[in-house]
C-alpha cells in the first residue's frame, strides 16, 4: 500500500455489521471509507446517506476504482460469493461477513479467487479480537488447564421468539435461500470459527437440527458434537430461542476448568447494564485449588471488533487473523452438522466430494 489510507467500498447493507463497521473505519486514520453500493438501491442509499458515505449503484464502478484497494461485504450469504470473486477479480481485498458461502462450491470459488489474484482475504470474526477470548485462548495454549478432554460451547439469541423479531432483527437469515441456512449458520458460525482458532479442524461432526417456531422455515435450534482425532470432544449448542443464558464457554482439563459468560446475546442482554459489571471468567486450577477470576473487561458490543486488524493487514502489519481457507473450514464443518442431522449418522470431515 502507498502512504495514503487505505481506500474502502462497503459492498451491501444486508446485515447490519456493516453500519458498526463503516463508523469504525472512519474513526481510523489509516483508512478512508471511499464508496459504498448495494443492489437493493433504497436500502444502500439510506444506509449510505446516514453513515456519509457517496452511494454508487454500479457495482463495476466501485470495483474499477483506482482509489479503492479494498471492500467489506455484508450482503444475503447466498450472494457472498459472486461479490467476493468480483472483488477479488479487480485486485480488491476483502473482508467477509460470516458465514463465508453457504456450500462448499462457493467457498472454492472465493478460494480460488482470492488465490489466483493474490488479494488479502479476513473473514470477519469479533471474537478472535474479543479481550476474553483471547485470555481464554491464552490460558488453553499455556497448559492451565492440562490437557483438554471436554468442551462445550454455546451461541445463542431469543430473535425466533417474536415475529416483529424475525421480521426485523433476523430478516433474511430465516429465508433458507438467501441465508443457507437458520440458526446453526448463523449464529453456529461463530462456534465454529471459536473451534477452529483453539483447538484446530475436528475429525468429525454428529449432530441434531430442529425447528420449534411454527412457520419458521430454518432451524431455530442445533445440538452438535465435533471428535477430534485425539479424543477432543466439543459440543456446540446454538439457538434462536434462548430468552436467557449464562455460561457461553466451559472447558475441561485434566488440571483445571474454565468458564466463561457474556459472548452470546442470551447470557448478556437480559442483564442489562450490569452485564458490564460482570467477571466474565472463572477458573479453577488443582494447583491453585480454588475458583480465581482473571481480570479481563467483558464487552458487550464486539461487532466493530474486526475493522483494525483488517486495515492492519491493508497496510502489512499483519497478515490474516481469519484467512480464506480457515473460513472454508467453518463452512465445512457447519454442512458437515446439516449432513449429520439429515441422515441420522456422524460426519467425517473433510467432507466427501
Amino acid at each position: 500500500m502507498s502512504d495514503r489510507p487505505v481506500g474502502l467500498a462497503l459492498l451491501s447493507f444486508a446485515h447490519g455489521h456493516q453500519n458498526a463497521w463503516c463508523r469504525s473505519l472512519q474513526a481510523d486514520p489509516r483508512a478512508r471509507v471511499i464508496c459504498a453500493w448495494d443492489d437493493d438501491v433504497g436500502r444502500g442509499r439510506a444506509a449510505a446517506d446516514a453513515l456519509g458515505v457517496p452511494f454508487e449503484p454500479d457495482l463495476a464502478r466501485v470495483l474499477g476504482r483506482s482509489d479503492v484497494d479494498a471492500v467489506t461485504i455484508c450482503s444475503e450469504n447466498h450472494a457472498h460469493a459472486d461479490l467476493a470473486v468480483a472483488a477479488a477479480g479487480a485486485g480488491k481485498h476483502v473482508m467477509m461477513q460470516k458465514p463465508m458461502a453457504t456450500t462448499l462450491a462457493d467457498c472454492d470459488r472465493i478460494v480460488a479467487a482470492v488465490e489466483r489474484a493474490g488479494v488479502g482475504y479476513m473473514q470477519s470474526y469479533n471474537l478472535r479480537f474479543d479481550p476474553v477470548h483471547v485470555r481464554i485462548k491464552e490460558l488453553v495454549d499455556a497448559g492451565a488447564l492440562g490437557r483438554v478432554n471436554v468442551v462445550r460451547r454455546r451461541h445463542s439469541h431469543h430473535f425466533a421468539l417474536r415475529a416483529e423479531d424475525r421480521a426485523g432483527v433476523l430478516g433474511f437469515m430465516t429465508d433458507p435461500v438467501r441465508a443457507g441456512g437458520g440458526a446453526l449458520m448463523d449464529e453456529g458460525a461463530h462456534v465454529t470459527l471459536w473451534y477452529l482458532w483453539m483447538f484446530g479442524p475436528p475429525a468429525s461432526v454428529t449432530a441434531a437440527v430442529e425447528t420449534r417456531t411454527a412457520g419458521l422455515a430454518v432451524e431455530d435450534n442445533a445440538a452438535v458434537i465435533y471428535r477430534w482425532a485425539d479424543g477432543l470432544l466439543g459440543l456446540h449448542q446454538t439457538s434462536w430461542t434462548e430468552v436467557a443464558g449464562d455460561a457461553t464457554t466451559e472447558i475441561f482439563g485434566d488440571r483445571g476448568t474454565l468458564i466463561q459468560t457474556g459472548a452470546d446475546i442470551a447470557s448478556t442482554r437480559p442483564h442489562g447494564p450490569a452485564a458490564a459489571e460482570l467477571r466474565p471468567l472463572k477458573l479453577y486450577t488443582l494447583d491453585a485449588g480454588r475458583w480465581e477470576y482473571p481480570d479481563v473487561p467483558l464487552l458487550l458490543n464486539r461487532s466493530a471488533l474486526v475493522t483494525g486488524p483488517f486495515v492492519d493487514m491493508l497496510v502489512g502489519a499483519t497478515s490474516s487473523p481469519c484467512d480464506v481457507r480457515t473460513a472454508r473450514l467453518g463452512v465445512e464443518m457447519l454442512l458437515a452438522a446439516y449432513q449429520s442431522s439429515r441422515e441420522g449418522r456422524t460426519v467425517p470431515i473433510p467432507l466427501a466430494r
